[in-house]
């Protein structure tokens, strides 16, 4: 195993901070990576001017990229913009918003994960109310510019709230999906 100094590109301490910002414990991350447990264990235990496996390091600090990202950061609230690879959400875990929380003002601006957890549209607006209501979706686009708004019902897709309080919703339905549907037009 290489000896790494304080100029080396990973720092096991600072990667271990990295990981408890996004609110992961050792398991679930160490999944994420693709590594064990106990190797993760390992190399966040490694002090300055200590040996560690560089290709465990490699795939920390890829993960926490990629997890950053995608991820909002439990100290500052904020993420970087989504990419493709988006991170294992426990829906499971999230509240189902109640029949009278499906308002408006609650589901606006309301992200919308697909089938890998992918973000793949977000809430404009609603036509109506209740279970009956029409979710207009945004779907692409960039700075509202090539977006194309689509519309569903509201049914069709499970709103809760995560452990910060952000509504979200979950759907089988592909990004891909939803650009195949019809335009919905403003009457």
């Amino acid at each position: 195993m290489p000896h790494y100094t304080s100029e080396a590109p990973h720092q096991p301490k600072g990667d271990h901070n990295r990981r408890l910002s996004l609110g992961m414990d050792p398991d679930r991350f160490a999944a994420e990576a693709g590594i064990t447990t106990e190797q993760l264990r390992d190399y966040e235990r490694t002090g300055p001017d200590h040996d560690y496996d560089p290709a465990v390091a490699e795939r920390i600090a890829a993960t926490l990229d990629r997890l950053e990202r995608h991820h909002a950061n439990l100290q500052t609230g904020r993420s970087e913009t989504g990419g493709h690879d988006a991170p294992v959400i426990d829906h499971s875990r999230h509240p189902p918003l109640m029949i009278h929380e499906l308002t408006e003002e609650n589901l606006n601006g309301a992200m919308i994960y697909g089938d890998r957890n992918q973000e793949i549209g977000k809430v404009s607006h609603l036509h109506g109310t209740g279970p009956s209501a029409q979710v207009v979706i945004e779907v692409g686009g960039f700075l509202g510019i090539g977006r194309k708004l689509v519309s569903v019902n509201l049914a069709t897709l499970e709103f809760m709230r995560d452990e910060n309080g952000h509504v979200h919703a979950a759907t089988d339905w592909t990004k891909a999906d939803l650009e195949r549907m019809p335009e919905h037009k403003h009457h």
